[in-house]
């Protein structure tokens, strides 16, 4: 729109005409803002998980944590074949985590083997619903290699326990309770990315071992593992997760300062 100012002066002579342009200015003003869109309110920000006196996340639909547990028997001479951790991580759990990780909350692994009641023990714990876990255990007992681990004398036994406890369904509920609560509900997350790595490298040193004994391969590849392990997690692993914390010292299991 555009009208001659000076025609209107001489016309109508100044103070009218400043009324008249004040009053089309203003009319011009709200014209435009009428062809704005109009902004949409921003989506409510969703809500923060609840959580426990302690600060613990619990789990809204229904997840809880379990334990699905498999021991071995030692060998003749009382000693723990720990390489059979290798043979269930890569032939019985990997493809049924394959298929069932949509489903899964947070996972990881947990080995031991000290000579007591429980013995050697190698533990993959979930973090899911249990319709999920159903599923997850079928799967494994499908599995032509837990079979073969019984029948060649290594299996003692497979079994799943629910985690125990007031808040099986909290984010910290395996965790540590020795740890700060934040810890405690935050660890699972560093473990699960930690198993992945294990899992991954004893996959790639399998493959690298094929054409000997089955476990003669699962010896040989655990041995490689231990190999990097033993080589490489000085700045691969405690270097870089030094870094993430700043440098700062560590009061080590010897109650020694270290860095790395």
């Amino acid at each position: 729109m555009t009208f001659n100012y000076a025609a209107l002066v001489s016309a109508n002579g100044g103070h009218a005409v400043q009324r008249i342009a004040v009053t089309l200015l203003v009319l011009l003003l709200l014209g435009c803002a009428t062809t704005q869109d109009v902004a949409e309110p921003a989506p409510p920000a969703p809500e923060p998980p609840a959580e426990t006196a302690e600060g613990v996340t619990r789990q809204a639909d229904g997840a809880r944590w379990y334990y699905l547990r498999f021991q071995f028997h030692r060998d003749a001479e009382g000693d723990a074949k720990s390489f059979l951790d290798l043979l269930v991580a890569n032939e019985i759990v990997a493809p049924v985590l394959q298929r069932q990780r949509g489903g899964i909350r947070l996972w990881r692994f947990h080995r031991r083997w000290p000579d007591d009641t429980t013995g050697h023990q190698f533990s993959f714990i979930v973090l899911t619903d249990p319709a999920r876990l159903a599923a997850i255990d079928a799967a494994i007992r499908r599995q032509p290699a837990l079979d073969r681990l019984r029948a060649d004398g290594h299996l003692r036994r497979y079994r799943v326990d629910e985690a125990a406890g007031d808040t099986p369904g909290a984010l910290a509920a395996t965790s540590d309770r020795s740890w700060p609560p934040v810890l405690q509900r935050e660890w699972p997350h560093f473990i699960q990315g930690a198993s992945r790595m294990w899992l991954g490298l004893v996959s790639a040193e399998v493959a690298r071992t094929d054409g000997v004994d089955r476990y003669e391969r699962y010896a040989v590849a655990a041995e490689a593992v231990d190999d990097l392990w033993f080589e490489e997690a000085n700045h691969a692993l405690f270097h870089h997760l030094s870094a993430l914390f700043g440098y700062q010292p560590v009061l080590v299991i010897r109650r020694d300062i270290m860095t790395f």
